[in-house]
């Protein structure tokens, strides 16, 4: 699988936000304004091999909509390449980059400079995951509306940090 290849044939999260298939457009642009991350974390990046992420994400999806304007917001703050492409079509290459059975969404890909998979973040914060798997649903609310903003941001720093 070409990784280079599949990165370049993403678009930008302007342009996914402006994509004719996208419903919900000013969800995405207010999670982004309205997400508080420190600018503190720029110096996270002398020692991150991170130079681009790779997302699969669909503009309808809950989980996506709360995650992927915090991680577009995190490379814009870090000068990271920042590409997205649809889940649908794209199936085969995120369980092979994944090793999942299944394509869950969104999917983070960290990549350094030659385009080697550094490390991935897969759908929902760690916290959350152990709520799903307890069958505690009482997150939902919330979750969309930020109250778990911290972990995801502190999850995909851990990410950029530790490449």
């Amino acid at each position: 699988m070409d990784i280079k290849k599949l990165f370049d044939s993403g678009i930008s999260f302007n342009e996914f936000i402006k994509s004719e298939d996208n419903k919900n457009p000013e969800i995405f642009k207010n999670r982004f304004e309205t997400v508080t991350i420190d600018e503190s974390i720029k110096n996270i990046k002398n020692s991150s091999r991170v130079s681009s992420v790779l997302a699969f994400a669909e503009s309808w999806c809950p989980d996506c909509q709360v995650s992927v304007p915090i991680m577009a917001k995190i490379c814009d703050i870090l000068e990271i390449d920042f590409h997205i492409l649809k889940r649908k079509g794209h199936e085969e290459e995120m369980m092979a980059l994944c090793k999942e059975k299944e394509a869950r969404i969104p999917t983070f890909v960290f990549l350094n400079h030659d385009f080697n998979v550094l490390d991935i973040w897969i759908e929902r914060p760690k916290a959350i995951k152990e709520l799903v798997a307890k069958g505690d649903n009482s997150f939902r609310s919330g979750y969309v509306n930020g109250a778990y903003d911290k972990e995801i941001i502190d999850e995909l720093l851990e990410k950029i940090s530790r490449s």
